[in-house]
């Protein structure tokens, strides 16, 4: 009886939707490597803002090796306009797009919502838990804390192996399709629902 059940403490901040970048932040293994080999005068490494990236697809299917730029959630512009390479890519294909756009932030140069909380809970992690927001199939899988998940995927911020497996238990897996949205075609999936597994 579902209307039985109550939120545990425990398990609340513990599950975030992921990134949303809000514009082509996201690049090539090869534009990834010729940004992370130019250098830049103070001698500041371009692998701070230029990390691995995965969406949906990447979980679901073959991983695809793309990358994304990533100034974090409030860094200035003086300060992301130091990372030359990555910071010219953004100027020339991320902003045009942003000042033509209904962007509702003026930072062209940070995703559009890049999720503070999320990021402060990973912080602390070597490795976080992801899953498709909507799937045929529930999965979950381990990334490495150096990722970036898209807003597509829901990230739980746990390293651990006993979470792992809580998550991947026929227990938990009756209790996300029986607290998910059924999509309109059965083929399609349904979506996960974070704030309900707050209660498992």
């Amino acid at each position: 009886d579902l209307t039985l059940a109550h939120r545990l403490r425990e398990n609340a901040g513990l599950c975030f939707m992921s990134d949303t970048k809000g514009g082509p932040f996201d690049i090539s293994p090869e534009t990834a490597r010729m940004l992370l080999a130019s250098p830049n005068p103070d001698g500041r490494s371009n692998a701070d803002v230029v990390r691995p990236w995965i969406n949906a697809s990447d979980i679901a299917g073959r991983p695809r090796g793309k990358w994304i730029i990533d100034f974090g959630v409030e860094m200035p512009e003086t300060e992301a306009a130091l990372y030359e390479a990555p910071f010219e890519y953004v100027r020339k294909c991320v902003r045009p797009q942003r000042l033509a756009g209904r962007s509702t932030i003026d930072a062209w140069w940070l995703h559009e919502r890049p999720r503070e909380g999320m990021r402060s809970a990973l912080s602390r992690l070597r490795r976080y838990i992801v899953t498709p927001a909507v799937s045929k199939y529930r999965l979950f899988a381990w990334v490495d804390a150096a990722i970036l998940a898209d807003h597509r995927l829901l990230v739980i911020a746990r390293d651990d192996d006993y979470t792992f497996g809580v998550l991947h238990s026929s227990v938990h897996q009756t209790w996300a399709l029986a607290t998910g949205s059924q999509l309109r075609e059965i083929e399609s999936g349904f979506t996960y629902t974070p704030t309900s597994d707050a209660r498992l």
